[in-house]
Order: structure tokens, then sequence, then C-alpha cells
């Protein structure tokens, strides 16, 4: 029978909705029933042998098919015709649906989540190294002190205070500097004056010999007397040249005395946050180191933060996996959870006997307020870049 012949029956048959709806679910659940059928054999036979599964799956495609499209043909007799031709429609349909199913690529791989998360794993872990421990460590830091000896009397630190650069951060008691101060500007004075007063009687001198030599000239006085008043310029001229050298050291004891006094203030070095306070006022601040405990040689540790950097210590046996320029992983001791970047300044080229290890530094790329001195870190060198 041809589909112009089986078109031209349909048509002239009575459509019974009942007999209709009964067939179409009888179709249907043996319809599901096939594609359980086909799928359990496609995945049994994938994971055996993936050769003949194609073979086997291809005969089981064509017996199924075979026998779908003969029973949609014997339903469709035995109703006398009462299916559509949408009926037949959905028989091709699902027909093409078993085959599509069941003719997948042979060269495509199954995924397998597990696998995937365990390469991953893998490849993490190559990219690590070598593991290491350290301290954060600062390369700016200073016990501020005083270059003179004096009685410490106002205090204007705390611990965690920021500071600026030339920032006071104590004062001495300097009323002995001032008095000293005050002295060499006398000193100075006196000195100026004696030399305005020799700046005069140079004048005048010069003035008597230019006359007794035109006198000694006319031959109306002797020649002594212009000879001499020749020598006494000349001596004033040395004196006046002894009170200039005189001024000049003045200077110098009046710009000594400033010094000192300026140096009862006490200022910040450089700008960073001030982690100690090692003085209170009216202890006595030293400029050298003391053996008793009431002198203090700095009232307070001033670091910069922004110089921090970590430093930790290889075993010989691994330094040749750390080169400088370097990509390292930084966790701090206080903050597991947090990763920070950072990369190799250099390897100090020494070694340790006693304990066979190498000191490294490294930068931190990332700058935080929580990052202090001296706080434990671990460390992770990295065979590749971040």
């Amino acid at each position: 029978m041809n589909t112009n012949d089986t078109i031209a029956d349909i048509s002239k048959l009575t459509i019974d909705r009942s007999t209709t709806n009964k067939t179409n679910h009888s179709f249907s659940i043996k319809s599901l029933v096939v594609l359980a059928a086909v799928v359990l054999s496609s995945n049994f036979y994938w994971f055996t042998n993936q050769t003949k599964a194609e073979e086997s799956q291809a005969g089981v495609i064509n017996l199924v098919t075979g026998n779908t499209l003969q029973g949609s043909a014997s339903q469709v007799s035995a109703s006398q015709g009462d299916a559509s031709q949408e009926q037949i429609s959905q028989h091709d349909s699902v027909a093409s649906n078993l085959l599509s199913l069941n003719t997948t690529s042979p060269e495509a791989e199954p995924v397998f989540p597990s696998k995937t998360n365990d390469q991953a794993n893998t490849k993490l872990i190559m990219s690590k190294v070598l593991d290491a421990s350290g301290h954060i460590v600062a390369r700016r830091v200073a016990t501020v002190s005083s270059r003179v000896t004096g009685k410490l009397e106002l205090l204007h630190i705390e611990e965690g205070q920021r500071v600026v650069k030339g920032q006071v951060l104590a004062e001495l008691d300097n009323q002995q500097a001032k008095i000293s101060y005050q002295l060499a500007l006398a000193e100075l004075t006196a000195k100026q004056a004696d030399y305005d007063e020799l700046k005069i009687l140079q004048q005048y001198e010069n003035q008597r010999f230019a006359r007794r030599e035109q006198l000694a000239k006319n031959k109306l006085i002797s020649i002594q007397l212009s000879d001499d008043s020749q020598l006494k310029t000349k001596q004033i001229n040395v004196q006046l040249r002894n009170r200039k050298a005189m001024i000049d050291l003045a200077q110098q004891r009046v710009e000594l005395a400033l010094y000192h006094l300026k140096h009862h203030k006490i200022r910040a070095p450089f700008t960073g946050i001030v982690i100690a306070k090692n003085a209170q006022v009216g202890e006595l601040i030293s400029t050298g180191s003391s053996a008793g405990g009431s002198i203090r040689t700095g009232v307070g540790t001033v670091v910069d933060m922004d110089s921090l950097e970590i430093e930790v210590e290889v075993g010989e046996s691994y330094i040749n996996r750390v080169y400088a320029g370097q990509a390292v992983t930084a966790t701090l001791d206080a903050y597991p959870q947090w990763q920070i970047r950072s990369e190799v300044i250099t390897v100090i080229p020494t070694a340790d006997r006693q304990k066979a290890s190498i000191k490294v530094r490294i930068k931190l790329l990332e700058t935080d307020e929580r990052i202090f001195p001296d706080m434990g870190i671990k460390v992770s060198f990295l065979s590749n870049q971040i």
C-alpha cells in the first residue's frame, strides 16, 4: 500500500473519538517502554564495549523502529482507519527521535564532574613550589631621641598616633640653652662694636697719614713723623682683619647655641606610626646609653608602615626554588582566609650555619591597616605569575 492510497482510505473512514483515545494511550505507553529499553541498552553497551555497542545499538534501533512502525500500522488497520494524518506524523516523529537519541557520535566523551574537580585541584597544588613561614618586618623603624641631654618637660605622642616628618614629639628643658644662645648673641654684638670702633680709627689714621706725607714732601715736618703715621695705619688694618675674624667666630657660636636650643625639641624623622612611648614627663633624656634605669635614651619608637615587608627563612636544600621577582601568596596567621599578593625582592646572600637557612625578603603588593610589624605570616612560592 502506498502513501496516496492510505490517505484516501483514511479520509473515507468515520473517526470514533473513544476508540482513537484508547489507541493513542496504548501507543504512548508502548513508546515510553521502548524508549526506556533503548536508553538502558545504549548505556550498558557504552561502558562495556564501545565498538560493539555501536553495532548492537544500531540493530536494536532498527528492530525497535520496525516494531514500532508495524505496531502503528496494525493499530491503524485494527481501528479500521480511525487514525488521522496527525497520528501518523506523531509515529514518524517518535521513530526519528529514537534514531537521533541513539546515534550519538562515539567520539564524544562523557563528563565526570569529580574528575574535573580533581584536575583543578592538582593544577593548584602543582603551582606551589615551596611553603615557608616568617614575620612582617619594617625597613624603616627608629627610636627617636635627642642630640642633647635634658629633662623631659612636654610629651606630645601616644601609642598608635600618626606623625608626619618634622612634627614635634617632645620638648626638653631648654633654659640653659636659651641662656647660652643669648650669651652668644651678646658676644657677637660686642665683637661687632669693636670692629666698628676700629673702623673709625682706621679712617682717622688714613687721613692723618695723608696730611703728614704732604707736609713731609714740603719739608715742613720730619720724615720720621710721616713714617710713624704710615706704620700706625698698617697696624689698624691688621687689627680690622682680626676683628672681622672675631665677628665670624661669634656668629658661629651663635649658630651653635641656636642648634643646641632647637634640639631641645624632638621631632619625627619621617612619617609613620608611633608604636611605643619610652619616656614620661620629668625623666632625664640622654644622648647615649645609660647604665642606670632612670635615664632614657629615647622618647618613642616610630615605624614607617609603607616600608613593611615579609622576611622568611628558607632551608638551604630548597633555596634553588626561590628567585627574585617570583610570585608569592602570603597569608597572615591572624587572617587565614585573606591571601595577599606578594613578590620576592631578593635572596640575602648569606646563610645561617646553626639553622642551615637563608633569609628571603618579600615585598607586599597590597597595603592594609591590618598588617602590623612582627605579625606571623605563611607564604607560598608559586611557579607562575599570579
